[in-house]
């Protein structure tokens, strides 16, 4: 699933949970799903004095379909949730894929997640997969929570005393957060859950790792990989960052209104005012526009920050920040006589945006006038 898939998911009403159940001996397991839709995923229409949607939801394992749905439903009828099933699926590792859409504009979401059958020994403890119900990808804000199901042996007599634990490291191996789940016995398996912190982590790679301890041995493990993205400060808590992170799209008014706000709650509602005039579709809690910027701030974090500095703050951040990906780009190479040069061409509105490399070390400046760049925008 690509990060524009994931972040789209995130950021709207569109949820999906699942549940699978393990196989046992020559019995195959299953997998049960529940899926949300709110007001946010569909489009309302008026028709005969009421306002409908129209919906469609298929299910996909291994790349076979297993389940399609459709209907139509009234904005009272929100929000709308499918429970589905998928019966007889073998032990082992799956590919599990949904669509989820409004058929009126044909718009959709692709959610697709690697999930585990779980083969249980009646003689053995067995783990579940490790569920991050935030996705592989999220940002660094708040809490995600986390669930596991463990298969305790069926014979014999269970263990005295029984703990879940997580601990959530970083790419250098180093512990940054770790705790203690919940764990529930129901219907033969221990459910655990916990909500992880992860306000104030850097951006990066991460793993999560958990442990079922029954009388003091460690009986049951898993892990799960995860994608933590910049919790970027575009709501003004902290004021010079906010302004550095918006400037190439911000007027210079607003600048001055956020630089002059006294205080956290008057700053968070100046950029609230700016981020709701961005949105295109006034009315509804999600902002596309701001959903699309805070993916350019990560992709220019990543490509062109240099020195230690924010990327946000070289040439090619700002414009890639107002204007995004370009169409084309080329590059000319250091020569005997000439500096590196880097061309991005967009097409619409038509613009060529020149990058020059005057120290060869990769820190490319912008050879156009800004106002020319940002004129084409503000006319687009």
């Amino acid at each position: 699933m690509n990060l524009a898939a994931v972040l789209l998911s995130a950021l709207s009403g569109f949820q999906v949970t699942w549940d699978a159940e393990p196989a046992h001996g020559g019995t195959p397991g299953s997998v049960s799903l529940s899926i949300v839709l709110d007001e946010n995923d569909l489009v309302f229409v008026h028709e005969d004095g009421l306002e409908r949607a129209t919906w469609e939801i298929a299910v996909s394992l291994d790349g076979s379909l297993t389940d399609r749905r459709s209907g139509t439903l009234e904005r009272a009828d929100l929000p709308l949730v499918e429970e589905m099933f998928i019966a007889s699926v073998p032990a082992g590792e799956h590919v599990l894929a949904i669509m989820a859409g409004d058929l009126e504009t044909r718009r959709r979401f692709d959610w697709e997640q690697d999930i585990d059958v779980p083969l249980v020994d009646d003689d053995c403890w067995s783990s579940g997969s490790l569920q991050l119900s935030g996705g592989d990808y999220q940002r660094a804000m708040g809490e995600s929570p986390i669930f596991w199901s463990v298969y305790p042996p069926s014979s014999g007599e269970g263990p005295d005393s029984v703990g879940a634990a997580w601990v959530l490291r970083d790419d250098n191996g180093l512990v940054r957060r770790e705790g203690w789940m919940d764990a529930v016995l129901q219907e033969g398996r221990f459910r655990c859950g916990a909500s992880m912190p992860v306000e104030g982590l850097d951006g990066g790679p991460y793993e999560v790792l958990t442990a079922m301890v029954a009388d003091g041995e460690i009986v049951a493990a898993a892990r799960e990989e995860l994608e933590l993205l910049q919790a970027w400060d575009v709501w003004g808590d902290d004021q010079d960052l906010t302004v550095s992170l918006v400037r190439p799209i911000a007027a210079i008014h607003e600048i001055r209104s956020l630089e002059q706000a006294e205080g956290t709650a008057s700053r968070n509602a100046v950029m609230a005012e700016f981020w709701q005039e961005r949105g295109p579709t006034p009315g509804t809690i999600r902002n596309e526009y701001l959903e699309e910027y805070l993916a350019r701030l990560d992709y220019i974090e990543d490509h062109f920050s240099v020195h230690a500095s924010l990327g946000i703050i070289s040439d090619q951040g700002r414009v890639y920040a107002l204007l995004g990906q370009p169409d084309m780009i080329t590059d000319r190479p250091l020569e005997l006589s000439q500096l590196p040069v880097q061309v991005w061409i967009y097409f619409s509105p038509p613009l060529e945006v020149v990058f020059i490399d005057h120290d060869g070390y990769g820190d490319y400046d912008l050879s156009n006038d800004w106002e020319e760049v940002s004129g084409v925008w503000q006319r687009n």
